[in-house]
């Protein structure tokens, strides 16, 4: 028998350190009250710009990143971080309300662990996805 992580076990994300780039403040704020339950620790920026040089001073364990940004999109940070050797080994999930298989592959060809539609998602999708992030799944 194969050991798998357990992804679902509470308090699997204390103490983890998930950075949050979103620029929809209602969704920002549902996000970091379930963090907040979750025991993680939020680094929450609403723009790229803002994003970039954090990222390399408060080195997150994950990155929860949308694509559609003010200024530097998402797909630009995340090029920006995967070709940096301090801050390529973060994952990233990407999180946009673009669902096609374009914008899938194209974030996935970038470096993204894994690309979340909005639309579709469910909130304990999201920490489920974290903790398997964080656990080394890849899908």
């Amino acid at each position: 028998m194969e050991n798998t992580p357990i992804v679902n076990e509470p308090g699997a994300l204390a103490g983890k350190k998930v950075m949050w780039v979103e620029d929809d403040s209602f969704l920002s704020d549902i996000i970091a009250r379930k963090l907040s339950a979750e025991k993680c620790l939020l680094v929450h920026t609403k723009d790229a710009e803002e994003a970039l040089p954090l990222v390399g001073t408060e080195m997150p364990d994950v990155i929860m990143l949308d694509v559609l940004l003010p200024g530097m999109n998402g797909f630009e940070l995340l090029t920006k971080l995967k070709s940096d050797p301090k801050t390529k080994s973060i994952p990233v999930i990407l999180l946009s309300n673009l669902g096609q298989e374009s914008d899938v592959e194209k974030g996935k060809s970038l470096g993204a662990d894994r690309f979340l539609v909005k639309a579709t998602l469910k909130l304990d999708e999201v920490i489920g996805q974290i903790k398997e992030v964080l656990a080394g799944a890849k899908e």
